[in-house]
């Protein structure tokens, strides 16, 4: 089949509409895929920064900072005065054990959740109150079964989050803290 043949004019007019319909065209997808890239970069982002993922089975991700040597999980989340909404603390002991918390130098209230080494809440402590006590009675906290792991969230979190004992979380590690010590 012969093309046809346009006059020089029209295949200027042609080519001159192809790039004003290409060239937005191709601006645009990039925009998208740009978009979309960087939706799920920031879970990226956010591991290469240290802070582990954490998938609730309702779908609600918390962004936690990883406690996974003596010092961090002795520092805690002691003296700071706010956590953003969907963050929190994840404490990773190298054994299980029955480990005890308190919220001594601690300024906000917590929601404390052990888990178990597949991330299945065993036990919460729910709206645990700061403590204001300057000597070292505070009161303790903890699960009447050992576990692995445990974690801080902001007080209300695990009921707006509906967790409760046996639900599962799934966690992503940054991969600086697969082995803790």
């Amino acid at each position: 089949m012969k093309r046809p043949h346009l006059p020089s004019q029209q295949r200027k007019r042609l080519k001159f509409l192809t790039w004003i319909v290409v060239i937005p065209s191709c601006l645009c997808m990039g925009l998208i895929i740009g978009s979309y890239l960087n939706a799920f970069g920031e879970i990226n982002d956010r591991q290469a920064k240290g802070l582990a993922h954490i998938a609730t089975p309702n779908g609600e991700i918390i962004f936690a900072e990883v406690a996974d040597t003596l010092d961090k999980r002795a520092q805690g989340l002691m003296y700071r005065t706010a956590m953003d909404e969907y963050h929190g603390m994840l404490f990773i002991f190298p054994e299980l054990g029955y480990w005890t918390f308190w919220m001594k130098n601690t300024k906000i209230p917590l929601d404390i959740l052990w888990l178990d080494q597949k991330g299945t809440i065993i036990h919460i402590e729910a709206n645990v109150p700061i403590c204001t006590r300057v000597d070292d009675h505070c009161p303790r906290h903890y699960s009447y079964k050992q576990s692995w792991q445990v974690l801080e969230l902001n007080a209300g979190t695990a009921e707006k989050f509906q967790l409760q004992p046996g639900s599962r979380l799934t966690i992503s590690l940054p991969s600086q803290n697969l082995n803790p010590s």
